[in-house]
């Protein structure tokens, strides 16, 4: 039902279809919303169909007075569509990963290693690397980082085209990855301590990743070892350990070559 010539603000000189069967109008002597009476009936509130000024079949809502009670709720089921959409879309994507992983690992031949890896490089998959050296790193390409959240990138030293993380920091995009990558699900050792070290160290990550999944996947409070869910952070707890009880050991040699030596040292007189 367009309007043609006339409203309760007079003559109109504009009139946009904001959404169907909505108009905004500006006539004469004001501007608002305007509903055909059905159509408002149909879906919108009783309080908003109420709140409608009746004219000729149409419920007028003049700014700054009702105009916003018929925007809110058109909004709001904007917003309720776009949600169902992304749910949509989230749920094809995921299907596509578990279905299409040779396909999608496709997308990412021929992505060069990194430049300024050092002795030792690990290749995880096609974008994914481990440094070596004393300081091993996790690489992430720029291309696999799109399916990263933008707060896990933040963690990341860019550079080359790479997303450089700690073995710590490391926890943040394995935990967006490992979904979506068989390879990166490899990795994590230990879920356990995966979930304990975003608990301890990214606090605002998991709040921030919790607030938009379902309940059965948010990420629990958990008590158990952090640092300890990659093979490198085993392996150097393992030689710290093994460092600790070699210092011990030679601490208790040390004692023990004291006493005997004691003994010898001293100069007994006899009287």
């Amino acid at each position: 039902m367009q309007p043609q010539n006339g409203s309760i603000w007079g003559n109109i000189n504009l009139c946009i279809e904001i959404a169907l069967n909505i108009y905004y109008i500006v006539g004469e002597h004001g501007e608002g919303i305007m509903i055909p009476r059905e159509h408002a009936m149909a879906n919108f509130s009783e309080k908003t169909v109420a709140a409608g000024k009746e004219s000729e079949g149409c419920l007028y809502y003049p700014k700054g007075e009702t105009m916003d009670m018929p925007l809110y709720e058109m909004l709001q089921r904007r917003a309720a569509m776009a949600r169902k959409a992304e749910l949509a879309a989230a749920a094809q994507m995921e299907d596509i990963r578990k279905k299409g992983q040779g396909a999608l690992s496709a997308l990412f031949e021929g992505i060069r290693p990194p430049v300024h890896s050092g002795t030792g490089l690990k290749r995880i998959r096609e974008g994914i690397y481990m440094t070596g050296g004393e300081e091993p790193l996790l690489a992430i390409h720029e291309k696999i980082a799109h399916f990263m959240s933008p707060y896990a990138c933040e963690f990341g030293r860019n550079e080359d085209g790479y997303f450089y993380y700690t073995l710590q920091s490391a926890a943040i995009p394995l935990y967006d990855l490992k979904e979506v990558f068989s390879e990166c699900r490899e990795m994590v050792l230990s879920e356990e301590s995966l979930c304990a070290t975003i608990c301890t160290h990214y606090p605002a990550y998991r709040e921030e990743y919790n607030a938009v999944v379902s309940e059965e996947e948010k990420i629990p409070q958990i008590s158990a070892p952090a640092n300890l869910f990659l093979q490198e952070q085993l392996d150097r707890a393992q030689a710290a350990g093994e460092g600790m009880q070699e210092e011990i050991r030679e601490e208790m040699q040390s004692e023990e070559r004291d006493e005997e030596d004691y003994g010898e040292q001293v100069e007994w007189c006899e009287h």
